[in-house]
């Protein structure tokens, strides 16, 4: 059933009933032979394709502009995916200019600090934090980049905020750093 959490596959569905509701529609006003009672059930039956192919589109639309946001509960889990890496030093970094993703920002700082038992560097003036969320990893790093990847990244994927790793030369061993950038 995971094939319903894709959002452009049930747009794609919507846009389907549309058509083919008021394809149906047309083609009763079009035929020249009258049936009313088949007439009217289709009628119907065609409205309520259309409706609900509206409905959906509109869902859909809602849904893809969402805040992303970690609940309660989600926190727990990331903080229980941090705890796994009691090594590892944590960075969050976002902008203000972008009013969702820095609340973001600031709800995995605290899953982290909560998971960590130390705060980690919180830098919200970033110029250009790019799209989407990021875990970043030291370029040497790349066994505990998989384990990291798989714990925390699934977390937040769980959550319906989409991850992207990569790898910097800069970064100390064991760094992960989180970039909170808007959702597009």
């Amino acid at each position: 059933m995971s094939f319903l959490c894709d959002l452009s596959l049930l747009s794609g569905l919507g846009e389907l009933l549309i058509a083919l509701g008021l394809a149906g529609v047309v083609s009763l006003f079009i035929t020249t032979e009258r049936r009313p009672i088949l007439d009217l059930s289709l009628g119907a039956l065609f409205i309520l394709m259309a409706v609900g192919g509206f409905a959906l589109t509109w869902r859909v639309d809602k849904l893809e502009n969402a805040d992303r946001d970690l609940t309660p509960a989600q926190q727990v889990a990331l903080s229980k995916a941090v705890s796994r890496f009691p090594m590892a030093k944590y960075e969050v970094l976002t902008s203000r200019d972008n009013s969702e993703a820095y609340a973001l920002a600031l709800k995995i700082a605290e899953a982290v600090r909560a998971g960590s038992g130390t705060m980690p560097l919180f830098d919200d003036k970033m110029l250009s934090p790019g799209l989407g969320v990021k875990l970043i990893f030291a370029a040497k790093d790349v066994d505990f980049r998989h384990e990291v990847t798989d714990t925390i990244g699934r977390v937040l994927i769980g959550a319906r905020i989409g991850v992207i790793s990569d790898r910097a030369f800069e970064l100390p061993e064991h760094t992960v750093r989180f970039v909170v950038g808007p959702r597009h």
